[in-house]
């Protein structure tokens, strides 16, 4: 008997078999939308609490920060960064999990491919803080909204942005197959 339900479907439509490829890349972008929601609501929840518990300093190794941002939104630097930073883990951490299960059903080492993951993190974390949040905080921050509104597509789009350089290093470096399967190896139906 066939197996029923959404993820049955998901990995058995007729579009999947004919389009692997892009396939991965649809299940890679709603894996990415599925953690984007824990990574922003967990960003909106610290961003509050820690202006409620008073946190506005960076220890001196991130204070080149200070230079790169300007507060924002009416919340210290140091809000900000130690929310982006709460947030992105546990967003990435999601994410990781997903794809390494669901998008690219990967059977290499996991201590490796969280190394690398980890490395890719790291840098989308430090290009996402010192060159595409600053951005496009500063063209967000132009327009006026109010502060959660603001801050919500600023993390959105920050979020969405690193799909550019995250798909292929996840692709074809993080989540390599050990044995690559052909894709037009069918199993024969005659038989």
């Amino acid at each position: 008997m066939p197996e029923k339900g959404f993820l049955a479907w998901l990995e058995n439509n007729k579009f999947a078999h004919r389009h692997p490829e892009i396939w991965k890349y649809v299940k890679f972008f709603l894996v990415g939308a599925v953690t984007s929601l824990p990574d922003w609501g967990s960003y909106m929840i610290a961003l509050y609490a820690l202006r409620a518990l008073g946190v506005n300093q960076l220890p001196r190794m991130l204070a080149i920060m200070e230079r790169v941002v300007e507060q924002r939104a009416g919340f210290s630097l140091a809000t900000v960064v130690y929310a982006y930073m709460i947030s992105t883990a546990i967003g990435y951490f999601c994410a990781y999990i997903l794809n390494r299960k669901a998008t690219f059903q990967a059977d290499n080492s996991v201590a490796l491919s969280g190394f690398l993951y980890a490395l890719m993190v790291v840098f989308t974390i430090f290009a996402n803080s010192l060159v595409v949040g600053p951005f496009i905080s500063g063209l967000i921050g132009r327009v006026g909204l109010p502060a959660v509104l603001s801050e919500s597509i600023s993390k959105l789009l920050v979020m969405s942005i690193p799909g550019i350089w995250t798909y292929p290093l996840c692709r074809f470096v993080i989540y390599k197959k050990k044995k690559e399967e052909p894709a037009d190896e069918q199993p024969n139906a005659a038989a």
